[in-house]
C-alpha cells in the first residue's frame, strides 16, 4: 500500500516537472512560429523585449518567472503570464495523462494535449492555427495509433492506422462541408457608411487592410483563392493616378479597377475614401478544418464528434457570455480552435473529471 502510494507520487512529480520543461519549449513554438521564426535559431532562449539571452536560473519553468515577480532581470521589461500558465498547464495536463492511462498511452496523449495548448494560445493571439501544428498533428495521430492501437480501441496496428487515418479524413471532410455551405448562406457582408472612410494598403509582402482605424492582414480576409473584396470610393489613388466615383476589387492577384489591373508590390502605397465594402465572411478557417483532423487523429471517431459538436456549444456559450458582458459590444467573433481543444481535453479526461458516458453519447447519436 505504502509502496503504491511512493510509486504514484513519484509518477506525479516526474510528469509535472517533465510537463513544465516541455511546456517551456512549447513557449518558444508560440512566439516564433506564427512570425515564421526558427526554433532552434537562437538556440538559447531571450527575453522578448531586450532580446537579452536568459542564464540558466531564468529558465526555470514557472519558479523563474515567480522569483524576477514577472520582469525581465536585465531590462525590467515585464514578461508575460503566458510563459508560467501555458508551463502550468502542460504540467497538470502530462500529470492527468501519466495519472490515467497507462504508458505508452499517456504518452501518446501528452503530445495531443501539447498540440492543442500550442494551438489554442496561437489561435488566441493570431486568429491562425499553422500547418506544423495541424498537418503535423495529424501525422502524429496517424504514426501514435500505429504504435500505440489501444488509442483506437483496437489491438491491431494497421487497423488502428487506418482508423486514425479515415477519422482525421473524416473530420476534415466533415467540417470542410459545414465550413462551405456556411460560405453559401452567410458568405457575404455588405456595409454602407454613414461618412465615407478612409482605406489604405501597407506591406507589400503580406498587405495588411487599414480600414477608419482597424487593420487586418488580407490574407484573413480572402482565404479562398477565389474570395473578394468589393467597395465604392468617392477616390482612389493609386501608382499616381487619381480615380474617382469607382467600385473596385482586391482578390489574390492584387487590385482590379475596371479594366485596370495591378499585383500587390506595384500599388502599395494605396489610399482610398469608401462608402460602402463588401467583405467575404467566414464562420471559420481552414485551420479549423485540418485542426478537427489532428484531433480526430488521436481520438478516434468519437472524440472528433464530441470534439465538433462539444465545442460548438462551448464556443456558443462563450459568445453569449461575451455579448452580455460587452452589451453587444464585441468588435469580432472568437476563434473556434482554443473551443474544439476544450472539448477534446473534456472527452480525452472525462471519466476523470465526472463527466457520464450518457452525457458524452448524446454528442454520438
Amino acid at each position: 500500500m505504502l509502496f503504491d502510494l511512493c510509486q504514484a507520487t513519484t509518477v506525479a512529480i516526474i510528469a509535472f516537472l517533465l510537463g513544465t520543461i516541455i511546456g517551456s519549449f512549447l513557449n518558444v513554438v508560440i512566439v516564433r512560429l506564427p512570425h515564421g521564426g526558427s526554433l532552434h535559431d537562437p538556440k538559447r532562449s531571450c527575453c522578448p523585449k531586450c532580446h537579452r539571452s536568459l542564464a540558466w536560473w531564468e529558465n526555470i519553468p514557472i519558479l523563474s518567472w515567480l522569483l524576477l515577480r514577472g520582469r525581465c532581470a536585465g531590462c525590467c521589461e515585464r514578461i508575460s503570464i503566458q510563459y508560467p500558465l501555458v508551463e502550468l498547464s502542460t504540467g497538470l495536463l502530462f500529470w492527468l495523462c501519466y495519472h490515467f492511462f497507462p504508458c505508452p498511452m499517456a504518452t501518446a496523449y501528452t503530445v495531443l494535449v501539447s498540440l492543442l495548448l500550442v494551438a489554442t494560445v496561437i489561435d488566441l493571439q493570431h486568429w491562425i492555427i499553422p500547418n506544423e501544428i495541424t498537418l503535423g498533428g495529424i501525422a502524429a495521430g496517424i504514426a501514435a495509433s500505429a504504435v500505440v492501437p489501444e488509442l483506437m480501441e483496437t489491438t491491431s496496428r494497421e487497423k488502428a492506422a487506418l482508423i486514425s487515418m479515415a477519422t482525421a479524413a473524416a473530420g476534415y471532410g466533415l467540417l470542410w462541408g459545414i465550413l462551405e455551405l456556411g460560405k453559401l448562406i452567410f458568405g457575404k457582408k455588405r456595409t454602407l457608411f454613414a461618412e465615407p472612410l478612409p482605406l489604405r494598403l501597407s506591406c507589400p509582402e503580406k498587405p495588411v487592410l487599414h480600414l477608419g482605424e482597424e487593420e487586418i492582414a488580407l490574407e484573413e480576409l480572402l482565404p479562398r483563392p477565389s474570395d473578394r473584396i468589393v467597395a465604392h470610393a468617392n477616390w482612389i489613388e493609386v501608382t499616381g493616378q487619381r480615380f474617382t466615383n469607382q467600385h473596385f476589387f482586391l482578390q489574390h492577384q492584387g487590385l482590379r479597377i475596371d479594366e485596370h489591373a495591378w499585383p500587390f508590390e506595384h500599388i502599395i502605397p494605396f489610399h482610398a475614401e469608401i462608402t460602402e465594402v463588401t467583405l467575404p465572411r467566414e464562420a471559420m478557417g481552414f485551420g479549423d478544418v485540418k485542426f478537427l483532423g489532428c484531433i480526430g487523429a488521436f481520438l478516434g471517431w468519437k472524440g472528433m464528434l464530441f470534439a465538433l459538436f462539444g465545442g460548438s456549444i462551448l464556443g456558443s456559450v462563450v459568445a453569449l457570455f461575451l455579448l452580455l458582458v460587452t452589451r453587444g459590444r464585441v468588435g469580432r467573433s472568437i476563434p473556434f480552435g482554443p473551443a474544439l481543444a476544450a472539448a477534446a481535453i473534456l472527452w480525452l479526461f472525462r471519466s476523470a473529471i465526472g463527466v457520464s458516458p450518457a452525457f458524452c453519447n448524446i454528442f454520438l447519436i
